[in-house]
């Protein structure tokens, strides 16, 4: 019984060391950009947490911080900083605690280390001489979170832009559970949802160009990570709008809330940064320049927002790549290959291993040896045969050569066709069969595993093959999934794309799904092809 536990254990601990690579990426796949960059690296991503009300201090910045002497210098800090603020939207006892926290990390990096092995007063008289109002007003900045508005500019077809509301003065008719605060260059929206779950902000607005014109409509904001959903609807010329999904709350850093309607740009291989805007009906605004912009607010239970932050990357992938255009071209580009190669293979295999013509010996020592040869070396005089024949920038030259073998697979057959009795060949030939239907009807069938193990590697050898797009293609429409992925990282390098490593694992783990279902149900197919492969009799 104890033998047994062990080897249990021992599969399960080497099974979830040998899973590790996948769980880091499923758990990265649903992190936020701040998460990933994190110091504080974990595998699995933050809890996200819907706030009830908003402004507030966020109690997890600064929850784990360590070092010397730590509770009884967060406790001097305390003490030094008791009475220097007084935020009127946060508990102060909140605030103080938190804010301590905020500034014991970044003595941590002022003060030299030493200087905290010192004596109690000591250690006292130099925090007291290094805390200051301006490092109390950036960590309690830094702590504080709130749903911040800016401005809402507009943008006509021919590319006129109106600023619908200034950043100065964010007007909006508010209903609900919330109030707007105005600040210098941006307005804060105050809510408190124990007392209602919907906020609506809703302004009617008078544009330069004619409304009919109208393109595009880009809100700047700060959220305040408490995932709670925002919608947009617009009315104008008789007809009501509504964003196709919400925007949430993530993260706590300004961003652009992007709303168009449906254009040519959605056909496009380009990052999509905007949220379509779908036709819902009538409605009464008909000026030929008014245009009603109403903003609501929802409040999110922990569930949605735990599905919500689950979905975002995805989503957001989704949206930026043509995703499904990527996959059509390499299941496309899978099917060719299968069908080249188990035909090729199959028909080599049986020409090597059941027929006998002459150089029969020569030939087949002849195709191992291209087996020896690395792919470099063939890779610059095939590119050129392909440009010659101008299929460069085609998919032909990533699956025609299928048609013409493999040296492995045709290996791995011929092996397989050898242990095939003779009998079955000698008594199809008694009732007539010719060469090629003792192929189809005999030899095919027995060799199905072996075909199921080709089959194997081929769609995987396809499905992930990034050196032959790189090489032949430069049409960004003709990419398949492997190397669109690659060039969506390309893309997300640029300023104001907002795309970052969690958006990258959540594409290669979408890539992943077709490889891990093929694992699942087509092992016995390849451990019987395996086993099988080469025996006798």
């Amino acid at each position: 019984m104890m033998r047994r536990l062990l080897i249990y254990v021992l599969l399960i601990a080497g099974s979830l060391l040998f899973a590790w690579p996948f769980i880091w990426m499923a758990g990265t796949s649903v992190k936020l950009e701040r998460e990933v960059l994190s110091n504080r690296a974990r595998a699995f991503p933050e809890r996200p947490i819907p706030r009830v009300k908003s402004p507030y201090l966020d109690d997890r910045l600064f929850s784990q911080v360590t070092g010397p002497h730590r509770d009884k210098a967060i406790a001097i800090i305390e003490e030094q900083i008791r009475g220097h603020f007084s935020p009127s939207d946060v508990n102060n006892e909140a605030a103080r605690e938190q804010i301590a926290r905020g500034i014991y990390e970044r003595l941590l990096g002022s003060i030299p280390y030493e200087r905290w092995s010192e004596s109690a007063d000591q250690v006292r008289a130099t925090i007291a001489g290094a805390i200051t109002p301006e490092l109390i007003d950036s960590v309690l900045a830094e702590l504080r979170r709130a749903f911040t508005i800016g401005q809402l500019r507009a943008r006509s077809t021919g590319l006129e832009e109106d600023q619908l509301v200034a950043a100065k003065e964010v007007k909006w008719n508010v209903t609900g559970p919330a109030k707007l605060a105005q600040q210098p260059d941006f307005a804060e929206l105050r809510y408190d949802f124990s007392s209602g779950d919907i906020i609506t902000l809703s302004r009617t607005l008078t544009t330069s160009f004619p409304v009919e014109h109208l393109r595009r409509l880009q809100l700047y904001f700060r959220p305040d990570d408490t995932w709670h959903a925002l919608r947009l609807t617009v009315e104008k010329l008789g007809r009501r709008f509504v964003a196709e999904r919400a925007i949430y709350l993530a993260d706590h850093d300004w961003q652009i809330a992007t709303w168009q309607g449906p254009s040519a740009d959605d056909s496009l291989t380009k990052i999509k940064t905007w949220t379509l805007l779908k036709d819902a009906g009538k409605s009464e605004v008909r000026g030929p320049n008014e245009v009603r912009i109403t903003l609501e607010l929802d409040r999110t239970s922990a569930l949605g927002a735990w599905l919500a932050k689950i979905w975002r990357n995805y989503r957001l992938t989704l949206d930026y790549i043509p995703f499904w255009r990527y996959v059509g071209t390499g299941l496309f580009l899978v099917i060719l290959n299968l069908i080249g190669t188990l035909f090729s293979c199959s028909l080599a295999a049986y020409a090597f291993a059941r027929l006998y013509w002459p150089g029969r010996g020569i030939c087949f020592a002849a195709l191992l040896g291209t087996m020896m040869i690395p792919v470099q070396v063939t890779m610059i005089p095939q590119f050129l045969i392909m440009q010659k024949l101008g299929w460069y920038n085609t998919l032909k030259p990533l699956w025609v050569m299928s048609f013409f073998g493999s040296a492995f697979s045709i290996f791995l057959l011929r092996q397989f066709l050898k242990g095939v009795p003779r009998d079955l060949e000698d008594a199809a030939r008694l009732d007539g069969c010719g060469f090629l239907r003792i192929y189809w009807h005999i030899m095919l069938p027995l060799v199905r595993p072996t075909l199921a193990v080709i089959a194997i590697f081929t769609f995987l050898a396809t499905w992930n093959d990034f050196m032959g797009p790189l090489i032949y293609l430069s049409d960004q429409r003709l990419y398949p999934l492997s190397f669109g992925l690659y060039a969506f990282q390309i893309q997300s390098l640029q300023p104001g794309t907002n795309a970052g490593i969690g958006m990258l694992m959540a594409g290669s783990l979408l890539m992943m799904l077709p490889v891990i279902a093929i694992f699942f149900f087509a092992q016995r197919y390849f451990l019987q092809g395996v086993t099988l492969t080469g025996m006798k009799g």
